[in-house]
């Protein structure tokens, strides 16, 4: 096993991270299989408690500002959440209030008042006992939320009659809260053999998480909080007595 060690590089420009790490099991050159060995590592240097790493690049599409999710009853291709896309597309806009519709509409999410510590963040992950290493670059950071002063309580209905995946549904999942970097640039490295990808068009990193209390019209009628198991991205209620609590160990947790 590789020692573990740390280095930490700080500048009013950059943040940098090399870890000595065992990446034994790192399997091919794959995004896919490289992806979940940095993802923590992002978490740590750029979300918080409630902001966590998105499962998998390759899933950014699906954590957008808005996006929802609904919790499937059993597991469903490996997962036990079904994603719906963003709010606009799944809303009732002759029933909601039509300002709410317009700005939903305009996609208009930038926290222009937004500024990040750093302008780019590199973590790199190498065991240099067998040559490998995962290694991402992180530039230009923005942010999409939800405005205080957007109140989707009683403003906006869901379209539950014609959308299969809300039928029976008594609340949903919604991102309000994401932060991405314009560029990314992802390097794997085994042994003498690497792969660099270049990801762009400000693509989502890590995101929060609210419920929505739908009502038997549609209507989204009150919000609770999330809070999120990171590890494997567990997305866990507060309150015990919530209909969608399952206990699983003494740890209330839904897998997504």
């Amino acid at each position: 096993m590789p020692k573990k060690l740390k280095v930490v590089v700080k500048s009013l420009y950059s943040h940098e991270i090399r870890k000595d790490v065992s990446l034994e099991s790192l399997q091919s050159l794959k995004l896919e299989d490289a992806w979940p060995f940095i993802r923590d590592e992002i978490e740590i240097e750029i979300g918080s408690s409630q902001l966590v790493c998105i499962p998998h690049i390759t899933e950014a599409e699906l954590y957008k500002v808005t996006s929802l999710f609904v919790p499937n009853e059993k597991e469903t291709n490996g997962k036990m959440f079904t994603p719906l896309g963003e709010l606009v597309k799944n809303m009732n806009k002759d029933k909601s209030d039509a300002s709410y519709v317009e700005w939903l509409q305009e996609g208009k999410f930038r926290d222009e008042e937004f500024k990040f510590p750093h302008e780019s963040v590199k973590i790199t992950l190498q065991d240099e006992s067998i040559k490998n290493k995962v290694r991402v670059i992180m530039v230009n950071f923005t942010r999409n939320f939800i405005p205080e002063d957007k109140d989707l309580i009683n403003n906006v209905y869901l379209d539950v009659e014609n959308n299969k995946d809300l039928k029976g549904k008594k609340s949903v999942y919604m991102i309000t809260s994401v932060l991405m970097a314009k560029t990314i640039e992802f390097r794997v490295t085994r042994q003498t053999s690497s792969r660099i990808f270049h990801l762009g068009n400000a693509s989502p990193l890590v995101f929060g998480l609210e419920e929505f209390i739908i009502g038997e019209d549609g209507k989204l009628t009150a919000k609770l909080p999330v809070t999120i198991k990171s590890k494997a991205l567990r997305w866990k209620k507060v309150d015990p007595s919530d209909h969608l609590y399952i206990p699983e160990n003494k740890d209330m947790a839904c897998r997504a």
